[in-house]
């Protein structure tokens, strides 16, 4: 992704993971800065959280008296700074808002002014929380002027958000603290979890709605290829043929709605088809029992919105031919 190729102006100095603020407090153990983005200068780290992949709901603008807000997935790095003392939170703000415009961000929304002032959902658990950080109580977001902003850099492979909330804090003596939050939108690695679905499951299922969802089936990205992991499933496809003689099947690719129509609705019928050759082969079912279809994104059981609605999206499912 770009993230790697972003260097950031000197408004924010970068700094190492063994700089030590001028008042003679460390950073928490474990922390750093993101890569993209460094600290105000001076500022020391004062929590930390980083995870693979999770969903922010980024507080996007107010209308008519009720706030905006982006969900949002992807990796995610959370960072509280405490700044040095004599500072103003339109000071911190701006040197990060002015870094950012000149990287290419557009700043999508902000607010100064304090909690009189912008709206107070912002600062809510409800709408946007930029979490405790593992600082503990009192809690770091108690204090005065607390500002939002949120900044988005759009990239082909998903676009990047960052958001800095910052006010004058209780919990550091005054001193600004400011959570910055870094997503950058990717796939979710998905898969990790199996649900076996046995052959007495599938016929119950046909019996009772005249078909089947079947997600145990795992094909290689934007391909018809069959994974290995995928054989204890299709052989309880065989064997639910095997039991029930007189059942003939309708295998019907389905996709999510990412990429064109006519690219997804090739694809799903070709996934189809490797199901029917794979039955076919390697379990000795008549082909002449297995019918391939491909229906692409127009059945869709989730939203395509997100990436757990896409995944519920991607599937084969059997369907009984009614004479």
């Amino acid at each position: 992704m770009i993230k790697k190729t972003i260097l950031f102006p000197l408004a924010l100095l970068l700094v190492s993971l063994s700089y030590t603020a001028s008042y003679g407090q460390e950073d928490v153990e474990g922390s750093e800065d993101h890569s993209m983005i460094s600290r105000y200068e001076g500022s020391v780290i004062k929590g930390y959280e980083h995870v693979d992949y999770d969903r922010i709901q980024f507080p996007s603008g107010f209308e008519k008296g009720s706030l905006e807000i982006d969900k949002v997935e992807g990796e995610v790095t959370k960072i509280l700074y405490a700044a040095p003392e004599g500072l103003s939170v339109f000071q911190v703000q701006r040197n990060y808002q002015i870094a950012l415009k000149d990287a290419g961000f557009e700043i999508v929304y902000e607010c100064f002014g304090g909690m009189d002032e912008i709206p107070r959902a912002i600062y809510t658990d409800e709408a946007y929380s930029p979490g405790w950080l593992g600082t503990g109580r009192p809690s770091w977001t108690h204090g005065d002027d607390a500002s939002y902003f949120l900044a988005r850099l759009p990239g082909e492979d998903g676009d990047i958000y960052v958001s800095a909330h910052t006010l004058l804090s209780d919990k550091y003596d005054g001193r600004p603290a400011t959570a910055l939050q870094v997503l950058e939108e990717k796939p979710m690695d998905t898969g990790k979890v199996e649900v076996e679905i046995d052959s007495e499951a599938m016929k119950e299922d046909i019996e009772e709605s005249g078909s089947v969802r079947i997600y145990g089936i795992h094909f290689d990205t934007d391909k018809a290829t069959i994974k290995g992991k995928s054989e204890s499933t299709l052989a309880e496809i065989a064997n639910l043929l095997e039991q029930q003689s007189d059942l003939n099947l309708r295998v019907v690719g389905h996709t999510d709605a990412t990429g064109s129509l006519e690219y997804n609705m090739d694809l799903s019928m070709q996934r189809a088809e490797a199901v029917v050759e794979f039955l076919t082969s390697n379990h000795g079912i008549s082909a002449d029992r297995l019918t391939p279809h491909g229906v692409g994104p127009l059945a869709p059981v989730a939203s395509n919105q997100d990436e757990e609605g896409r995944a519920r999206n991607r599937r084969v499912e059997l369907v009984k031919i009614v004479e």
